[in-house]
């Protein structure tokens, strides 16, 4: 599986291809640079991301549906902070047939005036939804209290935002932002890499290049943050910075991490809800990226466990950096090379992963390398990682009837 091929089009399109040997579907992930960061107004892009699904040229939006269903095509189109991306999955025989109509979305979308006001109707009634899913709730005002501006939008947009937007904003932002500088293609599965590399720049050799929009972020106010909401439940969310995925810590942050709270025999699980009962769910999660890489850890408890659930994750947290012992060390190690491997199985997800690999690295990873990569971590590298690891500050969301109590220096650990 070390058959990754790469092509830049003159246009500045990257492409990226593996072929896989005795899998009959193909795997597209397909990203332009036009996330909710890149726009001036915050619910741009959420806009564009429902409108470009609304008819390409030469098709109504049923027919476009419709061509895609008849070819079996499961997909979806996605808004995040920084690239709006297309996934889909398809029988290695439809990519002909299936390329053209999926590229649609970028290359040619219809955003008709027509559709803008049902489009803005499904985003505010999404975004007033959002009070209905509290831990989802507590993830987006994390990400907006501890990531700098803009990078802090909410997938979601702002009400104001997404009322005031014209037609002629939508169109702009597409002619500006939705161009092949800084594009990825990822196809993975039964294909041929030169066959898909001319029938990709004929599809885009039409395709302006400009110059790609870039924001600077500024700088965010941390803390501790509460949304009142009267309900049952609270849900508590956690957050601090870490290596990004081009550091040679990541690998290392990435074991201390899954020990720490990223599966049932983590301390996060055991310590919290196991031994002392405090909460219904609880986890970590690292998520390396190109730049502002985090921490992530969210519970789900009672109004009447919240506080004591806070101060234990956060006990959790400090003691981590005492380091890890060989059992957990081995486990660890063991689950994550099973969840590789798993992955690697999946097409979807071999596209996902070269695509992260392409944007955030530059270079791309077959899952061998990925194995390797694990294989090659010492339990003394992870323990000297942790004992020099400054954790920083950590930023804290709860969503519940009232407010915790935090500490200031409870939020600053290992400084």
């Amino acid at each position: 599986m070390k058959n990754i091929q790469h092509h830049t089009c003159a246009n500045g399109l990257q492409i990226v291809t593996q072929h896989i040997p005795n899998v009959k579907t193909v795997a597209l992930n397909w990203g332009v640079r036009a996330g909710s960061a890149i726009g001036d107004c915050d619910g741009e892009s959420v806009l564009l991301t429902e409108l470009i699904q609304r008819g390409i040229r030469n098709f109504t939006a049923k027919e476009h549906t419709d061509a895609l269903d008849s070819l079996g095509v499961q997909k979806h189109v996605a808004c995040g902070a920084e690239f709006i991306r297309i996934s889909a999955v398809f029988l290695g025989n439809r990519l002909q047939d299936a390329l053209p109509l999926l590229g649609g979305y970028f290359l040619s979308p219809t955003i008709s005036e027509n559709d803008l006001k049902a489009c803005k109707n499904l985003c505010l009634h999404a975004l007033m939804g959002l009070t209905d899913n509290p831990s989802h709730l507590a993830s987006i005002a994390l990400n907006s209290h501890h990531l700098p501006p803009p990078f802090n939008r909410s997938p979601y947009g702002t009400e104001s935002c997404i009322r005031s937007t014209t037609i002629e904003q939508l169109r702009d932002v597409h002619k500006t932002a939705f161009i092949p500088n800084e594009s990825i293609l990822v196809l993975v599965g039964d294909l041929d890499s030169e066959w898909v590399v001319q029938q990709v720049s004929l599809l885009t050799e039409n395709w302006d290049s400009s110059t790609p929009k870039t924001n600077t972020p500024s700088l965010q106010e941390r803390g501790t943050h509460f949304i009142e909401q009267d309900s049952s439940q609270v849900h508590l969310a956690f957050a601090f910075d870490a290596p990004d995925a081009s550091s040679a810590n990541s690998i290392l942050e990435a074991v201390a991490i899954s020990i720490f709270g990223g599966t049932t025999s983590g301390r996060l699980f055991t310590q919290v809800r196991q031994r002392r009962s405090l909460c219904y769910s609880v986890s970590a999660r690292y998520s390396p990226a190109k730049e502002r890489s985090a921490v992530r850890m969210y519970a789900g408890t009672t109004p009447e466990r919240a506080q004591e659930t806070a101060d234990v994750c956060l006990e959790q947290l400090a003691e981590l950096t005492g380091g890890i012992s060989e059992e957990e060390f081995i486990r660890t190690i063991v689950q994550m090379k099973a969840r590789t491997v798993m992955h690697g199985e999946s097409t979807a997800a071999r596209a996902s992963a070269l695509w992260g690999d392409q944007y955030a690295l530059g270079v791309t990873r077959t899952m061998q390398d990925r194995l390797q990569e694990i294989d090659d971590v010492e339990l003394e590298a992870v323990n000297e990682w942790l004992s020099n690891r400054t954790i920083g500050e950590v930023t804290f969301v709860s969503v519940g009837p009232h407010p915790l109590t935090i500490a200031p220096e409870s939020l600053v650990i290992g400084c």
